[in-house]
Parts: C-alpha cells; sequence; structure tokens
C-alpha cells in the first residue's frame, strides 16, 4: 500500500510540473487550455479535502507543511494520516464502553 502512495504522490507531482510547463507556454494551444482546466479542477478538489479534514490536519506538529502537501497530493497525504488516527479513535471508544 506504501508504494501505491508513493506513486501516487510522484504522478501528482509530475501534473504540477507539466502544469509549470504549461504555464511557461512549452505546449500548443489546446493542450495549454486542457491543462489549466484540469489543474483548476485538482485544486478545487484538493481545497474541498483540505476544508474536509481540517479538523484531522489542526492537531498534528506542523499543520501549515500539512496543508500545503494536502493542496499538491491530496488523498495521497490524507490517507496515511487517517490511518494513523484510527487507531487513537478506536482507543477511546474502548475505554468509553469500559467506563
Amino acid at each position: 500500500m506504501n508504494v501505491l502512495l508513493i506513486a501516487g504522490k510522484a504522478l501528482a507531482l509530475a501534473f504540477w510540473l507539466v502544469f509549470g510547463a504549461a504555464l511557461a507556454k512549452r505546449f500548443g494551444a489546446p493542450f495549454e487550455q486542457m491543462i489549466y482546466l484540469m489543474a483548476g479542477f485538482l485544486a478545487l478538489l484538493h481545497g474541498a479535502q483540505l476544508w474536509l479534514f481540517s479538523d484531522l490536519l489542526s492537531g498534528r506538529g506542523s499543520p501549515w507543511l500539512d496543508r500545503a502537501q494536502v493542496l499538491l497530493f491530496g488523498i495521497f497525504h490524507l490517507y496515511p494520516l487517517k490511518a494513523e488516527q484510527q487507531p487513537e479513535a478506536a482507543a477511546v471508544i474502548e475505554d468509553a464502553a469500559h467506563a
């Protein structure tokens, strides 16, 4: 699973590099507009993920770095964070059941 997350982050980073190349006018007219539209949609999607998972990120050691990585990588950065939090939540529920 870790290999898939790293591959996903690498592909997301490659897309943002392609977007940077499109900003530098390295592609033809129809491809640049398509890349701009995809980048806008992806930024909107990652912004929604950032908003939905803001509680998860606020308790972290460096929340601004995590927020920047969510904007770049999206779910590929959020998935391991959510997996780390689940055992803690299960322990809280178990403690409440014994009280």
